[in-house]
């Protein structure tokens, strides 16, 4: 049987090879579902058989740097961790490269403007060690810790300088950069600057897309000189119902299909039916009330049921919008709106959440499954258990929080913790809990110890909640938190809640092209995020647009799904 996005596959990577050989730079752009990271790997084992041994002899690596942990960890297995290749994440590549310059990156950290505040704070930056381990900036007497953007900001910083240029080029003479559309800005200026522009240093291959920038600011394709650009036609993951649509919003970069006679659907739902009052705030327009929105939904998963699909969290994802959304079907309302920032929560950056959802739920879970060695494990050293009263202590103490963890609130499991100290309250947490307590008649509080007193009131279960959802054992997700991923069934719901996205406007957009410098990065903005969730599924696709469709707009959804698959519910 033909398969067109193998043949296409072929073709891209062979172009890839010839850079490879020639010694040439390149950008090898992947749409969703094309195989990029095979691509990347099939690179890495050319050069592995071509020139592992002579890398290994002249002490030279092939750098290879990812967004993601589970990118790196796929890749180097690919490879079976060849030592001729350095597999890193960005923070852990320039980390490894720097750590050892401790005079250099103190200077450096002296020049951030943005920290100049702590550091005078703390009396200047003298001989300290500087560190990079949890991921905030702090500074001391004996320490600096770097927050994680300070990393590759510095690591830019250094590259600035020829002499640590010219040790990164003997070094590395080859570099991939994996998701290069997502990874830190100044990194990848220093890279434009310092070797594309001037043909010296490593050679580089770019792999990524930019329709898939949902991270950052800048989405357009950027002009790095001295690439060949090379563009992988293949789509491995979809149906052809569901490509059509892609090629439909995306023309520029066709994709060919695995089987081009395998079965499937996509199709577009609407909610102008309804008559009554919609959203009019800030962050919402036109929208169909929240109780209304239910009802859509509830009327689409039960049409699509009747027409046979699975709606099981195993084969069916659903996307939604925004964090309250998910928050209120999922049950941690409480959390979700005491957080200005859904990426507190969600991407567990507020200290407190990450506590609890890395630490003491694990531990619970181990707890009430009788899993005491793995209990022990989540503190990363065994307390002294000598005697029997040691373990009984322990038992009642863990007793107790299983208790809190169910029937209390995040402020109980606090206040628990902070008398049997098992475990340890991390230091952040306990500054926290005593600034609130000699705040609590000062008037208005900071906006950490604001929000640190919203969630001490949310019921625990809530955290239960959040970390279901956290670890994929939910049927929903954001449209932000897929990227990447791909399942059988995918709903994705478009509908008011955040201001970022204007799907609407979007749609008419996409038909009239009258994008201006004022709705440009809204624009470019709401069609990657578009595209990543509509490129998600394998075999069916539904989308839901709660908010109201002009004509324009429901125009544009009949040109990418076809007039007939557009439903009005």
């Amino acid at each position: 049987m033909i398969n067109p996005a193998l043949e296409a596959a072929e073709e891209a990577q062979s172009k890839v090879d010839a850079c490879l050989d020639d010694g040439r730079n390149f950008r090898l752009e992947a749409g969703a579902g094309a195989g990029k990271t095979y691509s990347l790997v099939e690179a890495l084992k050319k050069l592995i058989n071509e020139r592992g041994r002579e890398l290994q002899r002249a002490n030279k690596r092939v750098a290879c740097i990812t967004y993601t942990e589970v990118a790196r960890e796929e890749i180097s297995q690919e490879i079976e961790e060849h030592p001729a290749i350095l597999v890193k994440t960005i923070h852990a590549f320039c980390w490894g490269f720097m750590s050892r310059f401790q005079k250099e990156l103190r200077a450096m950290v002296a020049s951030l403007a943005d920290k100049e505040e702590k550091i005078a704070e703390a009396g200047g930056v003298t001989n300290q060690t500087v560190e990079y381990q949890f991921g905030f900036f702090g500074i001391d007497e004996r320490r600096i810790t770097l927050h994680h953007d300070d990393v590759p900001r510095l690591m830019a910083l250094l590259l600035n300088n020829a002499k640590y240029r010219a040790l990164f080029a003997a070094t590395f003479p080859i570099m991939f950069v994996d998701e290069y559309q997502d990874t830190d800005p100044h990194f990848m200026v220093a890279l434009e600057e310092h070797f594309l522009s001037t043909g010296a240093g490593p050679r580089i291959g770019l792999f990524g897309d930019h329709w898939q920038t949902i991270y950052r600011s800048d989405y357009g394709l950027a002009a790095y000189p001295s690439l060949e650009p090379i563009d992988k036609g293949s789509n491995f993951r979809s149906v052809p119902a569901v490509v059509d649509v892609l090629n439909a919003l995306r023309p520029d970069l066709k994709q060919a299909v695995k089987d081009p006679d395998a079965l499937g659907e996509a199709r577009f739902f609407h909610a102008n039916s309804y008559t009554g009052e919609r959203t009019s705030s800030r962050s919402s327009k036109n929208d169909t009330p929240p109780e209304i929105s239910r009802d859509f939904m509830s009327k689409l998963m039960e049409t699509l049921k009747q027409d046979g699909w699975d709606l099981s969290p195993e084969t069916t994802k659903v996307l939604m919008l925004t964090h309250n959304a998910i928050a209120a079907e999922r049950g941690y309302p409480t959390i979700a709106k005491s957080y200005r920032y859904n990426d507190s929560f969600t991407k567990k950056e507020d200290p407190l959440i990450a506590f609890l959802i890395d630490s003491i739920e694990p531990m619970c879970r181990a707890f009430v499954e009788k899993r005491f060695g793995d209990m022990l494990k989540v503190l990363g050293q065994r307390p002294k258990l000598s005697a029997h009263g040691d373990k009984l202590a322990w038992a009642n103490d863990m007793a107790k929080l299983a208790d809190a963890r169910i029937n209390g609130t995040v402020g109980d499991v606090i206040d628990l913790l902070k008398e049997t100290h098992r475990p340890h309250l991390p230091d952040r947490i306990a500054r926290r809990e005593q600034d609130l307590a000699s705040a609590e008649d000062e008037g208005e509080l900071p906006r950490s110890l604001r929000e640190h007193s919203l969630v001490r009131e949310a019921p625990y279960q809530e955290v239960v909640r959040l970390a279901e959802f956290i670890e994929g054992q939910t049927p929903f997700a954001t449209q932000h938190s897929v990227k990447g991923a791909e399942f059988d069934n995918v709903v994705v719901v478009l509908g008011g809640g955040w201001n970022h996205y204007n799907w609407p406007q979007l749609l008419e957009l996409l038909a009239t092209s009258e994008i201006t410098s004022r709705n440009e990065k809204g624009y470019y903005r709401a069609r990657n995020l578009f595209y990543v969730s509509i490129s998600r599924p394998k075999k069916r696709l539904a989308v839901l647009a709660t908010q109201t469709m002009s004509p324009t707009a429901l125009q544009t959804a009949e040109k990418l799904f076809g007039e007939d698959n557009i439903v009005a519910l």
